[in-house]
């Protein structure tokens, strides 16, 4: 049975049982899928030239599956790859983000005499970050305090308040992304 990228097989079936997609009928699908794709990766992304270039990846990855399989359903099956490719997306992106994020721990400098000025300094920052944490939402909020001052796996975070590890990760790329944009305008 061929599968898509991360091994769903959704509305697939091996092509010996049935006929091949052929070219009109790809046609009618991408006439008709394309437009509710770019619908669908821009209301999750924000960006019409994102959903506009996973829309035609979607596409490319159904063709590379539909010449072996017969897809009973394309709609579904179009709709599972785009899920898997904004799920792909994010893990890359939260990858990322960890990799650039330091430690609070990492970085700082430890002063041997007291230095008033240094201290002001430090006061100021913190009221900075502290502003820029009361701008996110409180479950945003929450779920970040707890992965990075508590110490929580998203795992265990998303055990603790009744949430998927995808929901805990999507929370974490925000509150990462609003700090980073927020951080540099002090």
């Amino acid at each position: 049975m061929a599968l898509d990228d991360d091994g769903d097989h959704a509305g697939a079936r091996e092509a010996g049982n049935s006929k091949v997609l052929d070219v009109s009928e790809f046609d009618a699908i991408y006439r008709s899928e394309v437009p509710a794709l770019v619908r669908f990766f821009r209301r999750r992304l924000g960006s019409y030239d994102e959903a506009a270039d996973l829309a035609h990846e979607a596409l490319a990855r159904f063709l590379r599956v539909s010449p072996l399989t017969q897809v009973s359903t394309p709609q579904a099956y179009l709709r599972r790859i785009a899920t898997n490719l904004l799920r792909d997306r994010a893990e890359r992106a939260s990858t990322r983000l960890a990799e650039l994020s330091v430690p609070l721990v990492e970085g700082l400098d430890h002063p041997t005499e007291y230095d008033q000025h240094r201290e002001l300094e430090g006061r100021q920052e913190l009221l900075h970050y502290e502003g820029i944490l009361r701008q996110l939402k409180p479950k945003t909020l929450e779920i970040f305090l707890l992965s990075r001052v508590d110490g929580f796996t998203y795992k265990e975070i998303a055990s603790r308040l009744g949430m998927s590890v995808w929901g805990v990760k999507r929370q974490m790329l925000k509150a990462i992304a609003h700090i980073d944009q927020h951080r540099r305008s002090r």
